[in-house]
């Protein structure tokens, strides 16, 4: 996303998760909570209902001859139970996936690691500590990874961070990424931010980061926004970042929804990712609206994968316009994922 940003905020409130202190990748100083940063322009986004492909693009499918995954399996807020991990159509090979399965109360598994400590040393005003206890991160025995956020007597919060063992997917040059999963979000009120995220390993925003999914407030809407080039300002406005802004996803606290983002690198002068809703695409940016050497220092590498659920900070803050979690907010409130994945096709040479 270029200098002219094309995020929708809600009072310039957007501050960037970042959200290093995992390998060293972003310096605990970054204090992007004190940044209050409204993009040049806002251009309003796609509504998109859950389970709605209407007044959306089309998925992959409709542009490639090679249907994405997420085209194939596309899921909807009516489907109550969890899903299995979908396989990869032809064309495609999986490259990462979890599907939680193991028994109830268990941790994750060796793919994962914990990025634990106080949520106020990521530089976004987090309130929440973030464990690696059983009590915060745990499979359900149904196939379900849970984050569950808890607020203690004192009014102490803990939650759980979780991120790839390695940055471990990518697009190759000439091809495709894409990186889905179903997800329930918590409810709970003010103050619960949940997300699914890439994070590149180095510096940050040069090296990158791709929101695929953060709702605030228990809203019941979606957010996509990529992060790239320097900080403050810069090709990609930080540390706002560029993208949808929260829009409508009805439905998306009652039951499991797919959300997806895909880099596409086979158009080599100008390389995109997308982000969608249950196969409906609602976001798009290029690398022609940053430059060149922005998008490919933050994106055309290996990632990450990212999944946490905060409590508090300038996002759902600015949001509401007030300091969360407040009275009304309840403990308990769980982000379930019933699977992660990432496919890529083959490209024209080693990305």
């Amino acid at each position: 996303m270029p200098g002219i940003s094309q995020r929708v905020t809600r009072a310039g409130s957007r501050v960037t998760r970042a959200r290093k202190r995992v390998m060293q990748w972003r310096p605990r100083s970054r204090l992007a909570v004190l940044a209050i940063v409204a993009p040049a322009i806002a251009v309003t986004a796609a509504t998109v209902p859950a389970g709605s492909a209407a007044a959306a693009q089309a998925s992959p499918a409709a542009s490639h001859v090679q249907a994405s995954p997420a085209a194939s399996h596309a899921e909807t807020s009516a489907a109550a139970s969890p899903a299995d991990v979908p396989g990869p159509p032809s064309g495609w090979s999986t490259v990462f996936s979890d599907d939680f399965n193991g028994s109830s109360g268990s941790g994750v598994d060796s793919q994962w690691m914990y990025d634990t400590g106080a949520g106020s040393s990521f530089g976004t005003g987090e309130i929440e500590t973030m464990t690696n206890s059983t009590s915060n991160v745990y499979l359900d025995g149904n196939g379900n990874l849970d984050i569950t956020a808890l607020e203690d007597g004192s009014g102490n919060w803990t939650s759980g961070r979780l991120q790839t063992t390695s940055a471990n997917v990518g697009a190759p040059a000439g091809g495709e990424l894409e990186v889905t999963a179903s997800i329930q979000q918590p409810s709970g009120g003010d103050g619960y931010w949940p997300a699914f995220w890439m994070l590149g390993p180095g510096q940050w925003p040069e090296n990158g980061e791709v929101d695929i999914m953060e709702d605030v407030n228990s809203l019941s809407e979606v957010s996509g926004t990529v992060h790239c080039g320097t900080d403050p300002g810069g090709p990609c406005n930080e540390p706002t970042g560029v993208g949808s802004g929260l829009v409508s996803c009805g439905g998306c606290q009652g039951g499991y929804n797919t959300y997806t983002m895909v880099l596409d690198r086979t158009n080599t002068s100008d390389e995109s990712i997308s982000f969608y809703l249950n196969g409906a695409q609602y976001y798009s940016v290029s690398e022609s609206q940053v430059g060149a050497s922005t998008w490919q220092a933050a994106f055309d590498h290996n990632m990450s994968i990212m999944l946490d659920l905060a409590m508090g900070g300038a996002y759902p803050d600015g949001v509401c316009n007030c300091t969360t979690p407040d009275g009304t907010t309840t403990s308990g409130g769980t982000m379930s994922v019933a699977y992660v994945a990432a496919y890529t096709t083959n490209g024209s040479t080693a990305g």
